[in-house]
């Protein structure tokens, strides 16, 4: 980018302090933990939805899997994600987890297409279902998830990352308890169908939240402005403040989960002290867009025009 004007000098931000969130020891712990119990839980589901033939409790049994993968990304993201920058990552590899939250929607949403045609091949070709397997297998599958689920509580406010894992085992919660129910009621009254029918359900269940935790991610990986961050009217209170004339080649990002950047070109007044301009937009950005990083440029003169992309912010 180029500018027509003079620059009356460039400054930069000191990294604020973003806010308090759980230590990554602590993070990689839990995870490990639900991880552990996830894997042996996957075994138990596999090996009793082929013996049991309950596509309810395989449903159940390849969501666990997902769950694995989840967790097995989650847990190598935040492994990444504590390395420190170097000279050809200078911000790290802090946005792993967000890539690891991406392919985890991906996983979840071939998951679901495979349950939603399985349900409906298995209507055309219907099994008789070993419930004294089923139940007691899906008991067992939704106890893990209640102990995963306390294991991974605390984080899942202080990253993407482990918020994705999270909601994997909880809709896998939701799942076994579906199968769990449907296996009560074939016992009850001989309907097989049921066991078809909350296959197709936690498919259903699922296809929105993956659709949305995909979404979610990959405006982070395109660089959009974070969702809470009104962008214009941010720009009219940096207007309003003392000293700035104009503000122009205003970008917003995220970094990782609760990490905020942002850079902004400033054209000051010529009066005014250019230190005092640079605070007050710093903490102008740090208190109302909770920005961690920002890089800040103060400029006089003309307005200047971007060369590259001249329609952007």
């Amino acid at each position: 980018m180029r500018h027509g004007s003079l620059m009356a000098g460039t400054a930069k931000s000191e990294a604020l302090p973003a806010a308090p969130a759980p230590s990554p020891g602590s993070r990689k712990a839990r995870l490990r933990a639900a991880l552990a119990v996830t894997v042996a839980v996957l075994v138990l589901e596999v090996v009793g939805g082929l013996v049991s033939r309950s596509l309810a409790l395989v449903a159940d049994a390849n969501h666990m899997l997902a769950d694995v993968a989840a967790l097995t990304l989650a847990y190598a993201a935040t492994m990444l994600a504590g390395r420190a920058p170097t000279v050809r990552h200078t911000f790290g590899l802090a946005r792993a987890e967000v890539l690891a939250a991406f392919v985890n929607a991906q996983l979840l949403l071939l998951v679901c297409g495979w349950l939603l045609y399985e349900t409906v091949r298995r209507f055309r070709n219907p099994q008789q279902i070993r419930l004294s397997v089923m139940i007691p297998v899906a008991v067992l599958g939704l106890a893990a998830n209640l102990v995963s689920l306390k294991i991974l509580a605390p984080e899942r406010r202080g990253s993407l990352n482990a918020r994705a894992a999270y909601l994997e085992v909880l809709i896998d919660a939701a799942a076994s308890l579906a199968v769990v129910i449907a296996g009560i009621a074939i016992a009850q009254t001989g309907w097989t169908w049921l066991d078809l029918a909350v296959s197709g359900l936690i498919a259903v269940f699922v296809l929105p939240r993956a659709v949305a935790l995909l979404r979610q991610s990959a405006h982070i990986l395109l660089e959009g402005a974070p969702r809470e961050i009104d962008v214009d009217s941010l720009r009219c209170r940096i207007l309003a403040l003392p000293g700035v004339e104009e503000a122009h080649d205003l970008h917003f990002w995220t970094l990782s989960s609760g990490s905020h950047s942002a850079s902004i070109h400033i054209r000051a007044s010529v009066e005014s002290p250019r230190g005092q301009v640079l605070r007050d937009v710093q903490n102008l950005l740090r208190e109302e867009a909770g920005v961690s990083h920002a890089t800040v440029q103060v400029e006089s003169g003309p307005e200047p025009a971007c060369r590259v992309t001249p329609d952007h912010a």
